[in-house]
Formats: C-alpha cells, sequence, structure tokens
C-alpha cells in the first residue's frame, strides 16, 4: 500500500476462524460508504486454529488488508497496542474479532469523534451476552471504574472504540489495560464522549473471558486510579491558596509518587498513636509503616524521573517489576497483602492470638496480629509503587512479538 491511509481498523483476534471473513466483509462495506482510504489491520495472537490461514489468504487478494502474527500468544492488549504502533491513519477504530461489535456503527463513531473529541468509546447498552458471568460484573466493574477514576463511562470493555492517533499512540498498554484506556488516555489529556452501538451475540467460537477475572479486575481498579493520581497533569493555578503554597514547600509538585506515600502515610500514623498509644509494638509498627511508605514513595520518584532520560538503561528495581512480575506486581504483591492482612485480623478479633503466641512460644510479643496486618498493608503498597515503576517505563518494553507482517512496508 503506498496511499497512506486516512483510517485504520485494528482488530485483535484469537481463535477466530469462523469469524474473520465475514467481518472484513462488512468492515469493506463500511468503508467504502465512508469514502476515505482506509486498511485493516488484523493482528492474530498467536491462534492455533486456521486463522492466520484464513486472513492470509484475504491478505493476498486484498491489498487493504494488513496481518500481523505475534509469535506467541501475548493476550488482547498486546494485540491492540501492537495495531495501534503498526496504524498509519490519523483516525483508528478497534474492535473486536467475534462478530459481536457491528462494523456499521463506525460511522457514528467517526462523526462523534470529528465533533473534537480524541477518543468515542462504544457503549453495549443492550449487551448479548450472559447475564450473571458477563453483564452484572461487568456492569458493577464499570460503576466502580467509573466512581474511582473519575472517567464515567457505561461500558469500559466495549472494544468498539474511536481514537485520534496522536492521542492513543501515547497511552501505554500492557497486562490488560485495554479495559481502562478511557481512564489512561487521561493522563494524556484526552477529551471523552460515548455513543450507544449494537451487540450482537457471539454465533462462532467460544468466549475468552469469565468470572475469573474479577479479581484481577479489582486490583487494576485500585492500581489505575493510584497511576492517574500520579501521572494525569494538573492544571496550573494562578493564584495558589495558602495551603496550596504550604503543599508546594512540603512536597515538590512534581513530585507525585512521595506525596501519593504521604497521603498513604497519614492513616497510619493517626492510627498507631491513637488507637496503639506510644510504648508497644502496635504503635512502633505503625510508625515503622509511615517510614516505609515514605521510603517507597522516595524510591519510586527516583525510579520515575530516570525514565525521562531516555537513553538510560532500565535500573534493576524496574527490571524486577517488569520482567519478574510482568509488569502487573500489584496481582502478585497485592493477594499476599490481603492474606496478611486478613490472617492477623483473625489474631486480634479472636482467641487463636493468645493460643498461638503459646505454640510458638512467643508470650513476649502481645501484638502479633497488628504485625501482619501492617506487613500486609506495607506488601500491598510494595506492589502499587512497583505499578508506577512499570508503567513509567511502559513505552520501552513491548509485551509482544511480531512473527509474520503481511501487507505491510517497514
Amino acid at each position: 500500500m503506498d496511499e497512506r491511509p486516512m483510517l485504520s481498523i485494528v482488530v485483535p483476534v484469537y481463535n477466530e476462524e469462523e469469524n474473520v471473513r465475514p467481518l472484513f466483509e462488512k468492515i469493506q462495506a463500511v468503508c467504502e460508504t465512508i469514502g476515505d482510504t482506509y486498511e485493516v489491520l488484523f493482528v492474530d495472537d498467536g491462534s492455533s486454529d486456521a486463522t492466520f490461514a484464513v486472513l492470509s489468504e484475504l491478505s493476498k487478494r486484498v491489498p487493504q488488508v494488513v496481518v500481523i502474527r505475534f509469535k506467541e500468544n501475548a493476550g488482547q492488549t498486546a494485540a491492540m497496542a501492537a495495531g495501534f504502533e503498526f496504524a498509519r491513519g490519523e483516525r483508528i477504530v478497534s474492535m473486536d474479532g467475534d462478530l459481536q461489535n457491528d462494523p456499521a456503527d463506525v460511522p457514528k463513531l467517526l462523526e462523534k469523534l470529528d465533533e473534537g473529541y480524541d477518543l468515542v468509546c462504544g457503549w453495549r447498552k443492550e449487551r448479548q451476552d450472559k447475564f450473571l458471568t458477563r453483564r452484572v460484573p461487568s456492569i458493577v466493574a464499570n460503576w466502580i471504574i467509573g466512581k474511582v477514576t473519575g472517567v464515567p463511562i457505561h461500558d469500559n470493555g466495549c472494544s468498539l472504540k474511536a481514537y485520534r492517533a496522536s492521542v492513543i499512540k501515547q497511552v501505554p498498554l500492557y497486562g490488560e489495560m485495554h479495559r481502562f484506556i478511557p481512564a489512561m488516555s487521561t493522563v494524556a489529556g484526552a477529551r471523552i464522549a460515548e455513543i450507544v452501538v449494537t451487540h450482537h451475540p457471539r454465533r462462532f467460537g467460544q468466549s475468552k473471558y469469565g468470572l475469573g477475572r474479577v479479581w484481577r479486575v479489582a486490583l487494576d481498579i485500585i492500581a489505575f486510579k493510584f497511576i492517574i493520581f500520579v501521572f494525569t497533569p494538573r492544571p496550573e493555578i494562578q493564584e495558589p491558596s495558602r495551603w496550596q503554597r504550604l503543599s508546594n514547600v512540603l512536597f515538590n509538585p512534581k513530585q507525585r509518587a512521595f506525596q501519593a506515600a504521604a497521603l498513604l502515610s497519614v492513616p497510619f500514623a493517626i492510627l498507631g498513636r491513637v488507637l496503639f498509644g506510644n510504648a508497644n509494638i502496635a504503635a512502633f509498627s505503625c510508625f515503622g509503616l509511615v517510614i516505609a511508605l515514605l521510603a517507597l514513595g522516595w524510591i519510586t520518584e527516583n525510579q520515575i524521573r530516570q525514565t525521562s532520560q531516555e537513553l538510560s538503561a532500565l535500573s534493576k528495581l524496574a527490571r524486577f517489576f517488569i520482567f519478574r512480575y510482568k509488569r502487573r506486581p500489584i496481582r502478585f504483591f497485592g493477594p499476599i497483602g490481603v492474606l496478611l492482612f486478613m490472617f492477623g485480623g483473625v489474631l486480634l478479633a479472636t482467641p487463636i492470638h493468645a493460643f498461638l503466641l503459646r505454640i510458638l512460644n512467643l508470650t513476649s510479643v502481645p501484638d502479633l496480629g497488628t504485625v501482619f496486618v501492617v506487613g500486609g498493608i506495607l506488601v500491598c503498597c510494595f506492589g502499587l509503587f512497583g505499578e508506577l515503576i512499570a508503567f513509567a517505563n511502559a513505552k520501552r518494553v513491548k509485551d509482544w512479538t511480531v512473527e509474520t507482517l503481511l501487507n505491510m512496508d517497514v
């Protein structure tokens, strides 16, 4: 394709051999009515069926079809990130490859985008999925995401979206972050709108999602709220108030990670002083947690600053979070921290505390439950600050490897 297309349509697919051909035919019919030059990028996420064979045949007959095949399965977010990176159009549309999204909605999305928005989200108001396992968890998750992130989108999980390329290419995507694209786009200053789109029941193949992802979404919501707080630019205030001037003296406005650590430490400092007094291990543990959180914030701030030096190599800590925990440390440290916290709560609230201390011969340690509670909180926070470091380095690491690239000049 010698001519640079005006519109790029990105379609991640995984084992959709029966869907890709009819989907492309629908996309092609719609794009011809739009009239702009276009390309359709199918990103094959390491399919094990005949999906790639079908796409290869399409690419030979239709020059607008670009096929990107991963060496191995990397996930929907990675597939979308690859599609956005290779897309050449000024406007980009993403959709699922299972025929549940309707290409006929693309013109409406583009019209809304042309009204001055950077991102237009589809809302599957009449969603054709199982009620208990898909729709109910989605409704609850979307409500929580809207309240926590401040971006009131009804359907964050809908893949049918239209983007201004200059904006979406700035948003780092990894680790199932595709469902948080609206919230993460606010980091790039995106103007967001939402329209109702059609949703069809799945005809072929099987869904790749279920109730098993609920706990991961819960952890992601906490992590992304933290990321938005640290990385979203704040508007400049011409005449700051007395409190704002004082906070600027105590904390540099650019040191957002350290501010987050300070805010997290305040309730624990109060808890240790008011509830536990001065002379026992509970107060000491809370005080130690405050110091540990401030140290985490300071270390994270330095790690984030290092990312501004584009030529610098990844630090050991960044490599630890990115490669050891696949850039999602909250998913490892979060559950561990919750378990420690719950175990400590049980020790504090039941006679098991004294019985366990007697068995372990630790009668001189009266507040073992508090140690577990504080330790659990610290472990969770360690995962959260790891997410900040992973996000800051997101553009420097790819989660996918292209094995085959068809109809694309690189």
